[in-house]
């Protein structure tokens, strides 16, 4: 695991074990993004997916500590099972849209993702996505291999 936090671009490279296909899918299957999407500690809801170019998508982020968080965006690109972006903006204002990349690359039977959030105004937004994002991803990994995440 490698996450780099200098200006301008977040990027963290994760190896899951599961191939290419299954890990793009769980990004845009609404059951799937539900059961892993959000930090740990934290459950989500997805009650808007559009899983196109030009389609949007709602998470409602239930913190542990009671607080909810809605998140929104544009998918951007989607090529399945190579590459996938999309806007990611936090539904109650404030910092405007950022861009979130995701590439996939096959590694043997495990996939490497590539994740790079762009457009982060400061260098404490990089970091505190980086954590958050860190622990997604940790999440992801436990459910392509089948685990509860």
């Amino acid at each position: 695991m490698t996450t780099i936090t200098t200006s301008p671009v977040l990027e963290i490279r994760r190896l899951v074990d599961a191939p290419p296909d299954a890990v793009f899918d769980a990004w845009l299957e609404r059951e799937q993004w539900q059961a892993w999407i959000g930090p740990e500690g934290c459950q989500c809801e997805v009650p808007v997916l559009e899983p196109k170019v030009g389609g949007r998508y709602r998470i409602q982020m239930h913190l542990s500590d009671g607080r909810e968080i809605p998140v929104e965006g544009v998918f951007k690109i989607i090529d399945r099972p190579n590459r996938l972006a999309f806007t990611w903006s936090w539904a109650l204002g404030g910092q405007g849209d950022t861009l979130v990349t995701l590439v996939f690359r096959a590694k043997g039977g495990q996939t490497e993702i590539t994740l790079s959030h762009e457009g982060l105004p400061t260098p404490e937004d990089r970091e505190g996505h980086g954590k958050g994002w860190n622990s997604t991803l940790n999440k992801l990994a436990r459910y392509v291999k089948g685990e509860t995440p």
